[in-house]
């Protein structure tokens, strides 16, 4: 067993490593609420169910690349991009 030279005391910490990121915050919820609720309301305006399903999707999409490319995930950004490449070629 190690020993701690220090001579200051040593404390574990209280909560475990990366358990901030298990919890529900108000921007999750929000983010999982914000659709059922577009999809209503764009479904009461008469927009048919066939133009708002792929509206949602590519709006998602355009979210993910947002949050990816302003959190510097840049190596993913990169992945993604030239995944969508190549399926839009095909």
């Amino acid at each position: 067993m190690p020993k701690n030279i220090s001579g200051s005391p040593v404390t574990a910490p209280t909560e475990p490593l990366g358990s901030e990121t298990n919890r529900l915050t108000l921007p999750v919820v929000l983010g999982l609420a914000v659709f059922p609720v577009t999809a209503a309301f764009l479904a009461t305006t008469g927009m048919p169910t066939t133009e708002i399903v792929p509206l949602l999707g590519y709006s998602t999409g355009i979210g993910v690349f947002a949050v990816l490319a302003l959190s510097g995930g840049r190596r993913l950004v990169a992945g993604l991009a030239a995944l969508v490449l190549r399926a839009s070629q095909q």
